[in-house]
């Protein structure tokens, strides 16, 4: 129930007011002074005042200004004679909530007191309610196309977003009918188009094996200036839709999506990025140069050669090197920037910025991050804290002064892992919690999406058995007899490899600079 402090020196002359609102399920605490309501406060919990501003003693503004003392936060609506400047002013100021001009009537209580205390639960299950009935509409339509599911992941992000992360709370809190009704239907709609947009290049969105032909090349061709490829590792779009307010300043946006290749992990996607080529085809063409060997690491090493054959192939080509530069630490970003003329001496360079994807692990690992980033909302503010002292910004702001055209991208984003299904196969199959590979593997269909089939999907098929295992939703895939250290460890840890919205959807926008008139 929620608790109004009211304040009056007449307080006994309300009590139709206080029986109209208690009838409403508000409690009311009535206080005939400043000084009773202060020892109230000292006491009992309350989440609103009401304040009459002319009181015999100490008045409104004064027991407004020692309730400020000890309760910042708290709201406190002004019942005054008149609208006066200075409790406008003091409004504006935010010291207090609002205002209400005698005769007041129940009616205009209520109503401030909804907006003030009740506005934000009513926009979140407002909000919860049109992204069910949302998806809903798309798991039901015999023609959903990927725009759909964009659309609907954008403006879920943007409400979650503006509603603090209560959303996403909303969402995991309604059972079987929330948020694993999002995940559901995205991921059978991946196990239904994903193969055809393999087998129909024509037909696909842009994606990891086709971003450099369908935007970067374009871009590059056009002439018109210096272009950076920008990859933020592991960067959901939450978190770019948060880094991104902070350089509006400097560029004009293009948003876009890019569906992120399988398995949603950085040797497959990021290697398809730079390579123009599926996977599959990685392993076919460059031979010596994939490893698919379970924990031997190397499977990035390449990329620049990749890129430098990728570009040519699509119709870029230049003589000297491509410039492909990796940052893990402020340090190495430091002399990126003191050497950044060298880096785009040919008009183009590819970055990659480790740091999310840094980060995404080392909270599964550190008890530490763990605790200061338990949940999605914590989480991308962590990101965002980080882009805003980042020497990323300070580079955005650079490039813009030079009139360099950016693109930028990921090549996976991630999704709290929280619940736990078995899987079944022989041995020697790969460690990754959120995809599996190996001989004939098997879980539970509702949990995960199995490829027997890996050149459909754009995998390598160098064994008939080979069987790859996605998560679906936010499940683990977890061997049969695991640890509990494992549970522990990996449980409620932000995860990729498998899929979900938050790991296959992720930004890919045109950054153009502006310039000073």
């Amino acid at each position: 129930m929620i608790t109004i402090l009211w304040v009056d020196d007449e307080i006994d002359h309300l009590q139709a007011h206080i029986r109209f609102l208690q009838k409403r399920d508000y409690e009311i605490i009535p206080a005939s002074s400043g000084r009773e309501a202060l020892e109230i406060l000292r006491s009992i919990r309350v989440d609103l005042v009401l304040m009459d501003q002319m009181m015999v003693g100490m008045d409104g503004l004064e027991t407004v200004h020692e309730i400020r003392k000890s309760y910042k936060d708290l709201p406190v609506v002004m019942v005054t004679q008149s609208e006066e400047e200075e409790l406008m002013d003091k409004a504006l100021a935010g010291t207090i909530a609002d205002f209400l001009t005698k005769p007041v009537n129940p009616s205009q209580i209520l109503l401030v007191l909804k907006r003030l205390l009740e506005s934000g639960k009513l926009k979140v299950n407002k909000a919860a309610s049109e992204v069910i009935s949302e998806t809903e509409k798309i798991r039901h339509s015999q023609n959903n196309s990927l725009a759909d599911w964009t659309h609907l992941y954008h403006s879920w992000m943007e409400k979650d977003i503006n509603l603090g992360g209560e959303l996403d709370q909303r969402l995991h809190g309604i059972q079987g009918g929330g948020l694993d009704q999002v995940e559901m239907g995205f991921s059978r709609f991946i196990e239904k188009n994903y193969p055809n947009w393999i087998a129909s290049p024509e037909s696909a969105p842009i994606m990891s094996h086709n971003v450099l032909k369908r935007v970067v090349v374009p871009e590059l061709l056009k002439g018109n200036g210096e272009v950076v490829f920008l990859v933020v590792d592991c960067m959901r779009h939450d978190q770019w839709l948060l880094m991104a307010k902070y350089i509006e300043h400097w560029y004009h946006r293009e948003p876009g999506f890019m569906v992120a290749g399988l398995p949603t992990a950085t040797p497959y996607s990021r290697n398809s990025i730079f390579s123009g080529l599926l996977p599959r085809d990685i392993w076919r063409f460059y031979r010596s140069h994939w490893i698919e060997e379970y924990g031997v690491p190397g499977l990035n090493s390449y990329e620049n050669l990749l890129l430098g054959d990728a570009l040519g192939r699509n119709g870029w080509r230049i003589k000297e090197k491509i410039d492909y530069v990796k940052v893990s630490n402020r340090q190495e970003g430091s002399n990126l920037k003191r050497g950044l003329s060298h880096f785009l001496r040919n008009g183009f360079m590819a970055l990659v910025v480790n740091f999310i994807d840094n980060l995404t692990h080392g909270r599964s690992e550190l008890d530490l991050i763990r605790d200061i980033a338990p949940d999605v909302p914590a989480f991308r503010r962590l990101a965002e804290g980080w882009f805003e002292h980042s020497f990323l910004f300070d580079l955005i702001k650079t490039l813009s002064a030079r009139g360099a055209t950016i693109i930028v991208t990921s090549d996976h984003g991630s999704t709290q892992a929280n619940r736990i299904t078995t899987v079944r196969g022989s041995r020697g199959m790969s460690h990754s919690v959120r995809y599996r590979f190996g001989h004939a593997l098997s879980a539970d269909p509702k949990h995960s999406l199995a490829v027997t089939k890996p050149a459909e999907w754009g995998l390598p098929d160098d064994n008939p058995r080979k069987t790859y295992l996605f998560a679906r939703e936010d499940y683990l895939l977890m061997q049969q007899g695991f640890n509990k250290e494992d549970m522990y460890k990996f449980k409620g840890s932000f995860q990729h490899g498998g899929v979900s919205l938050e790991e296959m959807l992720v930004p890919c926008e045109v950054l153009r600079p502006k310039r000073y008139r």
